[in-house]
């Protein structure tokens, strides 16, 4: 598979996430898939973004280069 990360901030630096936090994130543990596809990420549990991404800068930022068909929430 693709990392969808590949010449890309990845979303837990754009977000500054402290390594702690991100090494437990779904999201960095699945790089094929951009991180508002991943279930259960910190995002979600921390701060409580939940499934509506598009307030958030990372998906604002990136949506536009996703392929999936599932990115375009």
């Amino acid at each position: 598979m693709v990392d969808f990360w590949k010449d890309k901030e990845a979303c837990w630096k754009l977000m500054e996430c402290a390594e702690y936090v991100y090494k437990k994130c779904p999201a960095y543990f699945d790089p094929e898939r951009p991180c508002w596809e991943v279930a259960y990420t910190q995002c979600e549990i921390l701060i409580g973004v939940g499934k509506d991404c598009k307030h958030c800068r990372v998906y604002r930022l990136y949506n536009k280069f996703a392929d999936h068909p599932m990115s375009k929430i």
